[in-house]
């Protein structure tokens, strides 16, 4: 059967790459990028009456209005607190010391001093790169994100947890929610609630929500039962053992997802300058606006020591209760007084702040940015002139390889061959309902006249996902075999992921330049932390006896590798695809910012010109209607497979 199956695979791409070569050219359904179909048209004027009627509609007087005026005044008093200067005068209700104060003395407070000197270094090295204002206003985004997002993250979450029933009508909401690329449901937002803080804080909102309702239903559904049959035993009512019993012993598990939801927001609201977040994004992506990679190099720096800052100081707090021994009286009175010296500091360091400029205001004579900015031209310029044969000559080799005939079949070929050659995977790898919601989806997207630009994006995040695949494998399987391997791979793993994606864009810039191989690279550089983990994870999970059993009969490591272990961990393989995927499909659509075309740049586009809105709304629309379509097929290979 399996033999069956591959040669059916086989079959349907070689028929679909020869029909593609006899019809070359016809019927791609390609257009101007500055052209309109007469749906993106009429999506367009739909828009513009969406605005228009912004002070007369009903749904927007008594609803999305509301809405927006009460986030973005919460927004607001927290940036108005320690970002910006507050109402009548020059400086913010806390200066710049208080700020290092407060958040040196809240990370000792909830985890140690080594956390809290780090915390401290990372905050003031944002101010040393000129970038104090913008981290402000970035903590004050994810701030205000990560509050309202917990509150109603956290409930529904501990409801799912209880409820089966909950848990089964929220799962293809926080499905849908992880496939959705994030420059995707920006620009409705902001059509909604117009660009600004609101609807940044929003579209974080919709980012990180999920990572919370996730991770505290699993918490509650992974405890040990036995307290709590002890508790409901004793009499205790439901609403009695939720809360003394099962929340505080997730807690550490809830912690850990307010961590998670922290570094989401942090990493969305870099994204989100594209609709008006304040904060580090603004930067960013004007140096990748006007190609700038000494500039995009300060602000990444600035993002990069503010997710570490974030990371560290919320996963120190979920890992500081890892002992079961009480502390002393001797330690608890210890800490108890530093914890009020540090507190008393803390207030000093605020009425300073509150009374001289010096401590109120970054010092602008402070500053090492210019200093970064040149070294960093200056090394980009090097390595492009010295190193060609690892940049351009790498480049070159996968464009004119892989990525360019896999172009030419992609977007030359009949819109109707691809749509059946689709529709043929997913029947033979997901089966026939997976196939029949792979046609009505791709269907979709040819009637939304943009299916040339689709299979422009298709290419790159294919071309994207299989060399991810390639080293992300490699890498797994390495991990999984050696354990010293996977100690010194894991910092680097758990660093990759910490970073927000639109940072990795601009050394990729620096090494490729202005190019579709930039979204790429930017995409296997983001997705492979996690395949490899994944993988490793298969990897380890493979009976010992199975290997054990080769070794015995007198395997060779490769049979032992190709013959049981891979094997073995297929549907561990096929998640680990579906991830990378997803991931390099979410960093190819930004690579519209560096040259990569496709329905990411015309999202951008749609964002800049009025004229292009409807075109841009029907992109992202796209874009999803990809994601869901190769989810399936991944999710549905395998289900059939295990």
């Amino acid at each position: 059967m399996k033999v069956r199956k591959s040669y059916l695979l086989l079959g349907s791409i070689t028929i679909w790459i020869l029909l593609g070569r006899l019809l070359h050219g016809k019927n791609t359904l390609q257009i101007d990028t500055y052209e309109n179909t007469s749906f993106t048209s009429y999506v367009g004027k739909k828009a513009l009456e969406l605005r228009g009627n912004r002070t007369g509609s009903p749904a927007f007087i008594y609803f999305f209005n509301p809405i927006r005026g009460v986030i973005d005044g919460f927004v607001q008093i927290i940036r108005n607190t320690i970002a910006v200067p507050a109402p009548n005068s020059i400086i913010p209700v806390i200066g710049w010391l208080g700020v290092v104060a407060i958040i040196a003395f809240a990370v000792f407070a909830t985890s140690q001093w080594k956390t809290a000197l780090l915390s401290v270094s990372l905050l003031l090295g944002c101010g040393a790169l000129g970038m104090w204002q913008f981290t402000m206003d970035s903590i004050a985004m994810t701030l205000a994100a990560v509050l309202l997002s917990l509150a109603i993250g956290i409930p529904l979450g501990i409801w799912a947890g209880l409820s089966d029933r909950v848990l089964k009508i929220l799962t293809p909401f926080l499905d849908l929610a992880q496939i959705l690329p994030t420059l995707v449901y920006m620009a409705p937002i902001a059509l909604v609630f117009m660009i600004g803080a609101a609807s940044a804080t929003i579209a974080t909102m919709i980012y990180s929500i999920p990572i919370a309702i996730r991770i505290t239903s699993h918490a509650i559904r992974n405890l040990n039962q036995s307290p709590v049959e002890a508790a409901e035993s004793m009499g205790s009512t439901q609403k009695q053992t939720l809360t003394k019993v099962q929340i505080p012993m997730a807690k550490q598990m809830i912690v850990l997802g307010i961590n998670q939801t922290v570094m989401a927001a942090v990493s969305f609201v870099v994204v989100a300058a594209l609709i008006g977040a304040p904060g580090l994004g603004k930067p960013v992506i004007s140096a990748l606006i006007i190609r700038n990679v000494g500039q995009g190099f300060v602000a990444g720096f600035a993002v990069v020591f503010l997710a570490i800052l974030m990371d560290r100081s919320t996963s120190a707090a979920a890992r500081r209760q890892n002992s079961f021994i009480p502390p002393t009286e001797k330690q608890i009175k210890f800490k108890r007084m530093t914890l009020i010296g540090t507190g008393i500091l803390a207030i000093v360091g605020v009425f300073l702040s509150r009374t001289m400029l010096w401590a109120a205001v970054w010092p602008k004579e402070i500053t090492i940015a210019p200093q970064v900015e040149r070294i960093t031209n200056d090394v980009t310029a090097w390595v492009l002139e010295n190193l060609t044969i690892f940049t351009v000559g790498f480049k070159d080799f996968i464009s004119y390889s892989i990525l360019n005939p896999l172009e030419s079949q992609l977007s030359a070929s009949p819109w109707y061959v691809t749509v059946a050659m689709i529709v043929a995977l997913a029947l033979i790898i997901g089966g026939t309902r997976t196939a029949i919601l792979a046609f009505v989806l791709a269907m979709a997207i040819v009637l939304s006249g943009l299916w040339y630009e689709a299979m422009l994006t298709l290419t790159q995040t294919i071309v994207g996902c299989l060399l991810t695949m390639i080293i992300g494998i490699a890498l797994g399987i390495w991990t999984g075999r050696n354990d010293r391997a996977e100690r010194i791979l894991r910092p680097f793993l758990d660093a990759g992921q910490t970073l927000p994606a639109f940072v990795y864009l601009v050394p990729m810039l620096g090494l490729f330049g202005p190019t579709r191989f930039t979204a790429i690279a930017t995409g296997i550089v983001y997705a492979i932390p996690v395949v490899v983990k994944i993988v490793c994870e298969g990897i380890r999970a493979v009976p010992h006896s199975l290997v054990e059993a080769a070794t015995a009969a007198g395997s060779t490591t490769r049979q032992i590798i190709t013959k049981v272990q891979l094997p073995a961990s297929k549907k561990t393989i096929l998640l680990a695809t579906n991830q990378g995927l997803i991931y390099v499909l979410a960093v190819v659509v930004i690579g519209g910012f560096v040259g990569a075309g496709g329905l990411g740049y015309l999202v951008i586009v749609g964002n800049s010109k009025p004229e292009l809105q409807g075109k841009g709304l029907i992109a992202g629309a796209a874009i999803l209607l990809l994601g869901v379509i190769f989810d399936r097929i991944m999710q549905a290979g395998a289900r059939r497979s295990s």
